[in-house]
């Protein structure tokens, strides 16, 4: 218990979240120690190794100068949470992986953009947005061969899951686009002048039975103790 890093990783406060699960699941089957990180228990003081910012409802536009979509439920304390602890980890030289929202907070919080709705941008970007079909659907995105993205996949070319209506439209600083689709949607940003600091759209919690995927928990979990131990 002692030799794993400890990782924390962000949620909503609901105690039903099964994407939650399975990102604990990921970290600790591929070495860390999963620290829940969430508004009602931000653990502000707690000291942690590396973190995963999780996926969940859409981050407030205002924080990307748009407005807001009518009757749409944010959370708010969940911005703030996940924008504190991007700033430590930043600042501490931390690994970091952002999944789906996460993601895309990432790139807000360098001064970037999104997309509101993919399906209004791009074309043949309607995926499923029922909860049985997203767990079976699959689309192909293409991996730069040199990013860090790249090198975890080992491959330029892999299907993943799409659990998303938004997207990354400007990049953020520092950031590139380490995967898209045909279409040009965004599948993933990294900072290169990190060691671990990727931002996936899909879902790799999802896919962890596969061992391609269980490699980017693996890595962040590497880097994370080899952060600790420096």
């Amino acid at each position: 218990m002692n030799g794993r890093p400890r990782i924390g990783y962000t949620t909503q406060n609901s105690a039903f979240d099964v994407m939650k699960w399975l990102i604990a699941l990921s970290i600790w089957v591929t070495g860390g120690k999963p620290v829940r990180l969430c508004p009602k228990r931000p653990r502000n003081d707690e000291q942690i190794d590396g973190l995963v910012l999780g996926g969940g409802t859409d981050v407030y536009p205002p924080l990307y100068k748009l407005e807001p979509k009518p009757n749409y439920q944010y959370d708010r304390e969940r911005d703030a949470l996940e924008m504190d602890w991007l700033t430590k980890a930043e600042e501490q030289g931390m690994p970091v992986l952002g999944i789906c929202r996460g993601a895309q907070l990432i790139n807000v919080a360098r001064g970037g953009t999104l997309h509101i709705d993919i399906s209004k941008v791009y074309e043949n970007a309607k995926y499923p947005t029922n909860t049985f079909a997203q767990i079976f659907f699959r689309k192909d995105m293409n991996v730069e061969r040199k990013s860090l993205l790249g090198k975890l996949l080992k491959t330029q070319r892999i299907a993943v899951n799409s659990m998303h209506t938004q997207s990354v439209d400007t990049l953020g600083d520092r950031l590139i686009v380490s995967a898209q689709e045909d279409n040009g949607v965004v599948q993933a940003i990294e900072d290169p002048d990190r060691d671990f600091f990727v931002g996936v759209q899909f879902h790799p919690e999802a896919l962890i039975n596969l061992g391609i995927f269980r490699n980017i928990f693996t890595t962040l979990n590497q880097a994370a103790r080899e952060r600790r131990a420096s």
